[in-house]
């Protein structure tokens, strides 16, 4: 019996003191992409995550090893011979001044959010705009008019569009002050600046800057880096795209607290759709000081594209044809300049009070061109000398090339200041924006003789008018942490005052209107996160949000036809549930909402003015839905991550809403062959959506499937990525419209057939 004790004493002994090999992967639990440079501890032993995140490391059977990593939860475990780590962000108590209200965080911030990072946006960034790339996370939905992803792209989270989306990059509201559109076409390669990119569903936590209905859409660019980078990109694909970038990081060169990035971009592409082409530029340069007490950053954006674009789609008969799907002609040319420069300055007054401040200024001046055919005299102020009346004015007709152009700036200050006291912290801070917007037409080239002898090649201006808006907002921000309790509590209160005029200048049958509108709007908010366990969370919340009309919603100013309407102001009330997970080595979070809508202001393309939208209000609107996303890390070589949307938008007579698809879902799958190598499969799928108020059968666009599969490869400095899009080559449709007239007509936006996309970059 002795010698047995002794035995098993000595095989325990020897079985403790046994070292195995441990290899494993360490992921950021949000987003899913590896972390490089973890500190890794098993008793005296120690090591580091590589460039992808991989690690080995010899330690005893048995024994405890250590996963550190700054800005994350220390992660203390056992190990195994396979590990994967999933390592969740925190506040570093160093770093609080940069949480900033807007910013949802996992555990914290009761919102529906997603988050795409720097290695996500590196591993699948192509030529394509901005609303192609965040088509993959919950929720969104996304086309482009050229069918390829280039040139004029437009999104929707929820079933809204990107005018009831609030989008900001670095704490500046890009959503244009007029017709809250944005447009990413002005800033190609955009993404390829970003730090991250976080996209809120629903209200979320939008403090300032465009109303948020069915999201916000964060974009946090990057000035400072470890490293020197000299790099250069280019890419190449199908239907003659092309991308060149040039990039330059400083690093250390200008000593320890001062950082400079600068970018160049050129996007090109003739687009699927013929005479659909475009051009893109970007400039991009940052500068950041890092002083005792301040850090200030400043940027500078600038854009350019000009752009051909088609107005009508293509027709039911001919949207399957391999051959007309793709038809076009020349109509009209977007071309447009804008320039952002902003300063953000943060500083800490103590260790419980922080202050930072956005001051940005934008300028942009373009137009759109387009010839016209039998156009009248009445409609354009062509009788300059008042020598005609105005039934002999209507019958008179030429044609002429028109410009439309816009040339608008705004600028203003964000200022905001913090205190913390324990588990409570509050923001107070507000936002005042000032905008002007000058518009005019102008015509030349006329086929009419008395016309032309009269202008020669001058331009002749037949219409102008200015738009003013000044914009006050207001806002408080509580979040309640209890020490030792298991939930937070938020509660956010804005009021935002806009003054809005319009002067349109009397020229020729204008009337010369000159109106003006007050908007006083107070939303509140609230909701609270509940921890359930280490690894559960679950949340509830509640808010109302209101928006002013667009200009063009109450009088289409440079349309001498045009009166002015009263167009009320537009209405939420949104309540959100959902649950979030987090085990062994992955993740689930699912949530719900509902949407009621007060004043929805929906519109349908007119198809007998270019450019322009016939608007009409739904007094009440539903928007319901359920959103998932679940993401796993099976070993250091396989990964997959997908996600879903079932979105139920109605009438108060039970019709769906159109150009809405009912059911969203992507599934991602990545695979390391090799350690520098990565395979990756996408596959999304788009249920079914009208494109008519009447929901009329022969105009639903049918559920598609779509396959995208990629590599890429780093050897040393050099990447090299291949991208493979619509893998199977199917036909499908993103938008369209339909009306009746003689019988039913709908008129679709056809989507790129199969094509590829190389892309090389290599930096010093």
């Amino acid at each position: 019996m002795k010698f047995l004790q002794l035995f098993s004493l000595y095989t325990l002994y020897t079985l403790n003191g046994q070292s195995i090999e441990v290899r494993g992967i360490v992921v950021d639990v949000e987003s899913q992409t590896p972390l490089v440079g973890v500190n890794i501890v098993s008793g005296e032993t120690g090591t580091i995550t590589d460039i992808f995140g991989t690690f080995i490391i010899s330690a005893k059977t048995g024994s405890e090893i250590s996963f550190s990593f700054i800005g994350y939860e220390k992660i203390n475990t056992i190990v195994k011979p396979k590990m994967t780590i999933l390592m969740t962000p925190t506040i570093l108590q160093g770093d609080e001044i940069t949480v900033n209200a807007i910013r949802a965080i996992r555990g914290m911030t009761p919102v529906s959010f997603s988050n795409l990072t720097t290695k996500e946006i590196e591993t699948r960034n192509t030529a394509q705009d901005v609303p192609m790339m965040l088509a993959s996370e919950p929720g969104v939905w996304a086309y482009s008019e050229s069918g390829n992803g280039t040139g004029y792209s437009y999104l929707s989270i929820r079933g809204f569009d990107q005018s009831r989306i609030g989008v900001m990059i670095d704490g500046v509201p890009l959503n244009d002050n007029e017709s809250h559109q944005v447009y990413w076409v002005d800033h190609g390669d955009i993404l390829s600046d970003a730090r991250d990119v976080q996209i809120q569903r629903g209200i979320g936590s939008s403090l300032y800057g465009s109303s948020a209905f069915g999201g916000s859409i964060n974009v946090n660019t990057n000035i400072a880096s470890d490293k020197r980078e000299i790099g250069m990109t280019f890419g190449s694909g199908n239907w003659n795209t092309s991308k060149y970038r040039g990039r330059y990081r400083s690093g250390n060169d200008l000593g320890q607290n001062l950082s400079i990035v600068a970018r160049a971009s050129q996007i090109e592409s003739d687009g699927y759709r013929e005479n659909h082409n475009s051009k893109q530029k970007g400039l991009f340069f940052g500068l950041e000081h890092r002083g005792k007490k301040f850090t200030n950053q400043f940027r500078s954006l600038i854009g350019y594209e000009n752009t051909q674009l088609l107005w009508d789609g293509i027709y039911m008969a001919d949207i399957k044809n391999r051959t007309k799907r793709r038809s076009g002609y020349k109509a009209y040319t977007d071309d447009f300049l804008q320039q952002i420069y902003s300063l953000n300055t943060q500083t800490k007054f103590k260790d419980n009070l922080y202050f930072r401040n956005v001051s940005y200024l934008v300028v942009g001046k373009g137009y759109y061109e387009v010839a016209k055919t039998g156009r009248d005299y009445y409609s354009y102020n062509l009788d300059v000398n008042d020598q005609y009346t105005n039934i002999d004015e209507q019958g008179m007709l030429t044609d002429l090339l028109r410009r439309k152009w816009i040339d608008n700036n705004y600028f203003g200050i964000v200022p905001v200041i913090t205190w913390k006291n324990q588990g409570l912290q509050i923001d107070l801070g507000g936002e005042m924006r000032y905008y002007t917007g000058d518009h005019y037409g102008e015509v030349s080239q006329f086929s009419d003789v008395r016309l032309s002898e009269q202008f020669g090649d001058k331009w002749y201006r037949y219409y102008k008018y200015v738009g003013k808006k000044n914009s006050l907002t207001t806002f408080a921000h509580f979040n309640w942490h209890p020490e030792g309790q298991p939930f937070t509590i938020m509660a956010d209160f804005q009021n935002q005052k806009h003054n809005w005029k319009l002067n349109q200048e009397t020229i020729g049958h204008a009337s010369g209107h000159k109106l003006s509108a007050n908007w006083d709007f107070f939303n509140p908010r609230m909701g609270i996160i509940w921890e359930i366990g280490d690894s559960i969370n679950v949340f509830f919340s509640w808010g109302k949000a209101q928006k002013e009309p667009a200009d063009n919603q109450i009088i289409k100013a440079d349309d001498v036809w045009s009166e002015p309407v009263m167009a009320a102001a537009e209405v939420i009330s949104d309540f959100e549930g959902g649950i979030d997970f987090t085990f062994g080595k992955g993740q689930v979070r699912f949530n719900g909402y509902r949407i009621g809508y007060l004043n929805e202001q929906l519109k349908n393309i007119n198809v007998d003015q270019e450019g322009e939208y016939n608007y009409y209000s739904a007094d009440s609107t539903e928007h319901m839905g359920f959103e998932w996303e679940t993401s796993f890390i099976f070993n250091n070589r396989w990964s997959m991550s997908a996600n879903g949307a079932l979105v139920m938008n109605y009438f108060n007579d039970g019709k769906s809403l159109p150009n809405i698809p009912a059911t969203l879902f992507n599934l991602s799958m990545n695979y390391r062959p090799i350690k520098n190598g990565l395979l990756f499969i996408d596959w999304r799928r788009v249920g079914q959506m009208y494109i008519d108020r009447a929901n009329t059968e022969a105009g639903m666009i049918d559920p598609f499937s779509l396959w995208n599969v990629g590599v890429h490869y780093k050897w040393k400095e050099l990447v090299i990525m291949v991208k493979v899009n619509n893998l199977f080559d199917k036909l499908y449709s993103t938008y369209g419209y339909g009306y009746d007239s003689d019988g039913y007509h709908a008129y679709f936006w056809p989507g790129a057939t199969r094509n590829t996309f190389f892309n090389i970059s290599y930096t010093l």
